[in-house]
């Protein structure tokens, strides 16, 4: 029931949603941080409820701490939160436009749940609780659905069956995009704004290098390696983590150092590698057959990009040119250089790569190169 032992007054749109089927209500709308901290609880965790009896996962708190990183960045925006109630008290219905409108209110004594958005609740429970919290941010907005079951409390088996529905339709059965669209479409941490910015840097054969890779994840026409993929090869040439990465690259002299020393591995990398065996219309099987197209070859680079840099460090009479002395059968992966060396196996009739060979491809380039190899590759 509500915390503040009080009606909540709402303005609502109606909705029409397929779970109405099931008997329930649905209706739209907003509610302020202020109102949503005083008028709703997080159900209690596994560990003070018994798992039998819960409608909901536990809050995990790691959850929560990323909201609390998300927040800070300054320009956040939450998705829409559900919630059920077993009733709600409709004062006036209207039409505006043409919307079906309510003017309600939810008791105090009605039974709650939050069926989506305990981590953000939490999150703005603990906000509130801050010095000066609630003047600055009590009055921001959340959206919100409800769904109303009619039923006597939200323990009813009926509208237990349906939250617990619910959920498993919003977390269970999603299909989460995958991990290049993932880390594109997000530009809210320093690495992954450099990530983007070199993507703008010239390529030998025209245009720019984000044209040769795939954003989305999926590789087509053209494409080297995926977002993912690319952005894993520069983490390896700076010797960074995600984490490390963003602290480092906060600071300004540490971005540009880390662009301009990206920018000259880039283009030297762009320049080596054969692109134009990737245009053309059979690149599914071309890029299959090519060995510079494979992950571990992009981090291969990475590793011996940096050994380079450790050697341009030590005499300065030693360039990125020295990349341009590559000649490993990088056309194709069926290369019994490959097999020679471990980093392709025969399986039947076929050639696969066998994982985790991207030092071991880093070494043979380091020697072809006769650079000292990095850290990493000696270990």
């Amino acid at each position: 029931m509500s915390p503040a032992n009080a009606g909540l007054a709402l303005t609502l749109f109606k909705g029409r949603e397929g779970v109405e089927t099931c008997g329930v209500t649905t209706y739209e709308g907003v509610l302020t941080f202020s109102e949503l901290a005083q008028h709703f609880v997080v159900e209690a965790n596994s560990d003070a409820l018994p798992e039998e009896m819960k409608k909901q996962r536990d809050v995990d708190q790691s959850r929560v701490n990323g909201i609390k990183r998300y927040f800070a960045s300054g320009s956040p925006v939450f998705p829409g939160m559900t919630f059920f109630a077993d009733q709600l008290e409709i004062k006036q219905s209207l039409t505006v436009g043409n919307r079906g409108m309510v003017v309600a209110e939810l008791p105090a004594f009605a039974d709650r749940f939050i069926c989506d958005g305990q981590g953000r609740t939490t999150f703005i429970q603990w906000l509130l609780q801050q010095d000066d919290a609630l003047e600055r941010f009590g009055h921001y907005t959340m959206a919100f659905k409800l769904v109303v079951t009619h039923t006597n409390t939200l323990s009813d088996p009926l509208a237990v069956q349906i939250i617990k529905q619910v959920f498993a339709d919003y977390h269970c059965h999603l299909l989460k995009p995958n991990k290049s669209v993932s880390k594109f479409f997000d530009s809210s941490t320093p690495f992954a704004r450099l990530a983007n910015q070199l993507l703008e840097l010239s390529a030998p054969d025209g245009g720019t290098i984000k044209r040769r890779i795939a954003l989305h994840g999926r590789l087509k026409r053209g494409h080297l390696w995926t977002f993912d993929q690319y952005q894993g090869m520069l983490l390896c040439f700076l010797k960074l983590t995600p984490a490390s990465a963003n602290r480092q690259l906060d600071n300004q002299e540490n971005y540009e150092s880390a662009f301009d020393l990206c920018e000259s591995f880039l283009g030297r990398v762009f320049s080596i590698l054969p692109l134009a065996e990737l245009d053309t219309d059979a690149h599914t099987a071309r890029h299959d057959e090519l060995m510079f197209t494979k992950a571990i070859f992009a981090k291969a680079l990475a590793y011996t990009g940096r050994s380079l840099v450790d050697e341009m460090l030590l005499d300065d009479t030693i360039s990125w040119s020295k990349f341009d002395a590559i000649t490993l059968p990088i056309l194709s992966k069926a290369d019994k250089f490959w097999l020679k060396n471990n980093v392709t196996m025969l399986d039947g009739d076929s050639i696969k790569i066998i994982k985790g060979t991207d030092r071991r491809i880093g070494n043979l380039l380091c020697r072809q190169l006769r650079i000292y190899p990095c850290q990493e590759l000696s270990a």
